[in-house]
């Protein structure tokens, strides 16, 4: 039987993102999509952001630029050093700024580490596998690659008709930006660059040409309080003239730079970039564009100086059509046997002690003793080992903290634990904390870890607990279990800042792990993460004038019909908070938490 209620009225406007009456709320997506990059090709748009020590790197996909979902990861580890394989060895490492472009059908994503160089990925399919990656130049020191294949024939190069490729970074400490030649098919760099442009600064360079002019589009002045600048010229090589189009200015968010110009089809044009804001990381802003009858671009609203800032509440691009409200996947419930694309590991991961298929519907992390050895970041800063610290762990598994306000919940399981394992739910960051369980001897314990600090809640007595971790408004960390699911008790305290660390914010995670001098193994079984968030929550609505329940054999195939612009939002089928799978003219609906959201909730029995 299945019971449909209405619930009142409609749930507080999202604080950021679609606000479903065609305009957006910056930022457009509150989550650490770091040093993002975007293009349009055709009616699609596709994003990548740094992921740094995190694997790997994310490409995303929208069809109106402020929905997003995740379609596919550039890679799940790194094997550019052995470093990546130990928890403590390559913090803030990794994959740093990225450019993504299209290129005679084919997709590529460039990225500089800081220690072994330029490498490249390519596809013709961004949903699908992408390329390993390949080492274009083994070379410390460099960042933001930005390639660029020019439409000059006759120019001497290897592509059609003569043309040229060529590709523009900066360095690591910023300042100057370098051009070299490239090969056509971007694997070959022909000679060692030449320096085109500095200021206080520059970096994250991203190269375009419009009118007969190459503008270049790049940050100055800092993370946290810089400034958006073009630099415009006739010849490739400069020399560059160079203008500041976007600034804080009279509002609230802080060094609004380093991202995308989008040129629509209709002749639109908007420009993406990030602002680092505490424990969020590097948030998501969209902005409206334009280009001047002079040929130089502009972003936002014009401030007293004439320079442009951001905008708070602009009206959504004008792509033609209207799309389903989306963000980026958060829960999840583990009834796959391919780990969802909402995750990265912390360092690579180990494959032999985590599965998806030893307790299905289930994901099972398996602990080994953490990690005891210092290490350095991606700076030279050191990152000091000590006793009992999540950031040695191996395969702990994180997602980005997205909303200004959200927690997460995971059901866990503790039967599988041994003396002196630890296993949860944490907030990752260099400043961190967790909740969950600790076993000592035959007694499993919970205990909530914030930065060090031990406090510690009731001894368990079933192998089943949920835990809680939440992010507030003022970027504090704090945690919570219950032994029902149902009523939550605090742990541990409530107010703990946390702010970025190695150029990342604070990740959702779980865990689990041994002490340095314990042996390998017990696991932890997890059943499900459920995410909630403050900003727009997608919603499934049918193309049909009523609405009805039509009930058919096997369960997994009832049919639900609402009626045009009606969610589909909430449902269970009665196994502990498990999502039932509906069929909505034909499609099968896979992703349906158990939350109460809106106006809709559908009760199985």
């Amino acid at each position: 039987m299945v019971f449909l209620f209405f619930i009142g009225a409609f749930a507080q406007a999202p604080f950021w993102g679609d606000q479903g009456d065609g305009t957006f709320k910056n930022p457009v997506l509150w989550a650490d999509y770091n040093n993002l990059d975007v293009i349009r090709q055709g009616s699609d748009f596709y994003m990548t952001a740094a992921t740094h020590h995190f694997m790997g790197m994310p490409i995303l996909h929208s069809k109106d630029m402020v929905n997003w979902t995740i379609i596919s990861r550039i890679y799940r580890r790194l094997d550019l050093s052995v470093s990546y394989n130990t928890p403590g060895q390559a913090y803030q490492r990794g994959t740093w700024a990225p450019a993504i472009r299209f290129n005679g059908g084919r997709y590529y994503v460039y990225i500089c580490t800081p220690d072994e160089g330029l490498i490249m990925s390519s596809t013709i399919d961004p949903a699908a596998a992408w390329d390993p990656w390949y080492t274009v130049k083994s070379i410390a020191g460099w960042e933001d690659p930005c390639p660029y294949w020019d439409d000059v024939t006759g120019a001497g190069g290897d592509g059609p008709g003569g043309c040229k490729a060529y590709l523009v970074r900066s360095k690591l400490g910023a300042g100057s930006l370098i051009l070299h030649a490239m090969s056509w098919d971007g694997k070959t760099l022909l000679d060692s660059g030449q320096t085109i442009a500095a200021g206080s600064g520059l970096e994250g360079p991203k190269l375009m040409k419009r009118n007969g002019y190459y503008y270049i589009f790049a940050p100055e002045g800092g993370i946290d309080k810089g400034y958006q600048v073009v630099l415009r010229s006739k010849a490739l090589y400069g020399p560059y003239v160079s203008k500041t189009i976007l600034e804080q200015g009279n509002t609230a968010v802080n060094g609004p730079h380093q991202g995308s110009w989008i040129d629509l089809a209709n002749g639109d044009s908007w420009f993406y970039h990030f602002q680092q804001n505490a424990g969020w990381g590097r948030i998501a802003h969209l902005e409206p564009a334009q280009w001047g009858a002079d040929d130089w671009p502009t972003i936002g609203n014009p401030d007293g100086s004439g320079v442009g800032e951001p905008v708070a509440r602009p009206k959504k691009p004008a792509v033609g059509a209207t799309f389903q409200v989306q963000t980026p996947q958060s829960s999840d419930e583990f009834t796959s046997t391919t780990l969802g694309l909402q995750w990265l590991w912390n360092h690579n991961p180990d494959s032999t002690k985590w599965s998806l298929t030893a307790r299905p519907g289930w994901l099972r992390l398996t602990a080994r003793p953490i990690a005891n050895q210092s290490g350095t970041d991606g700076t030279g800063g050191a990152v000091k080992f000590s006793e009992d610290n999540i950031l040695f762990a191996y395969n702990t598994l994180v997602q980005l903290a997205m909303g200004r306000a959200c927690s997460g919940v995971a059901k866990i399981s503790v039967a599988g634990m041994v003396d002196g394992q630890r296993a949860g739910l944490t907030l990752f960051g260099q400043v961190y904390g967790w909740i969950g369980a600790v076993r000592q001897g035959s007694a499993v314990g919970i205990r909530a870890n914030v930065n060090g600090a031990y406090t510690t809640g009731p001894t368990l007595a079933s192998d089943t607990v949920f835990l809680k971790a939440m992010l507030d408004t003022n970027s504090c960390i704090s945690f919570a279990y219950s032994l029902n699911g149902a009523t939550y008790t605090g742990l541990g305290p409530t107010n703990q800042a946390v702010t970025r660390t190695w150029y990342e914010g604070i990740k959702f995670g779980l865990f689990t792990y041994n002490l340095s001098t314990g042996a390998p193994g017990g696991y932890m079984d997890v059943d499900y993460f459920h995410y909630t968030h403050d900003g727009p929550q997608s919603a499934v609505s049918v193309d049909r004038p009523t609405f009805g329940v039509r009930q058919s054999a096997p369960r997994e195939n009832r049919m639900v019909w609402l009626g045009r612009g009606l969610p589909l939002l909430a449902i269970t089928n009665g196994k502990e908070g498990k999502p039932a799978f509906f069929t909505v003219k034909g499609e099968r609906l896979a992703d349906c938490p158990i939350v109460l959201r809106r106006s809709l909730v559908f009760l199985m029995k």
